[in-house]
């Protein structure tokens, strides 16, 4: 995963490509600081979940933008995400994902929101990186509430 990082931050220079070298520098830096911070070289699992946390991070930065009124930096910060993305693995659809907690939820024979918890752990380790909590987590309410 950093392999391509830094091919592609080559490339970027090559081409001048100031936002492309922008997101990518922060990537590699991100990684490097969680690398050592844990102290040991990072699986591309944990690479993926700190690139996540800057997809994260610049989403929170784009609504604050809109709601101050700098639709021109939420734009930006959009930009950067769309780059990001790139690197990250293909999420599962919301059908996928509908099926997915359908199956989980019989499985788990869960019947109410006290079993949410063991549903979420149960399709976190399952799905693992392929997956936004955030979405999960609202499809498993609300099929849990049905």
């Amino acid at each position: 995963m950093l392999t391509r990082i830094n091919i592609d931050l080559k490339k970027a220079m090559q081409e001048k490509d100031k936002d492309m070298l922008k997101v990518l520098r922060a990537l590699k830096s991100a990684a490097q600081y969680k690398k050592l911070e844990q102290k040991k070289e990072l699986s591309d699992e944990e690479i993926i979940s700190v690139f996540k946390v800057q997809v994260k991070q610049r989403q929170q930065a784009a609504e604050l933008y809109l709601q101050g009124g700098r639709p021109e930096l939420a734009e930006i910060e959009n930009r950067e995400i769309e780059i990001i993305k790139n690197y990250l693995p293909e999420e599962l659809s919301e059908v996928e994902l509908e099926k997915e907690v359908s199956e989980a939820i019989v499985h788990l024979n869960a019947e109410s929101m006290r079993d949410m918890g063991n549903v979420m752990k149960y399709l976190k380790e399952k799905l693992g990186s392929n997956v936004d909590g955030k979405s999960l987590s609202a499809i498993v309410r609300r099929e849990l509430q049905s």
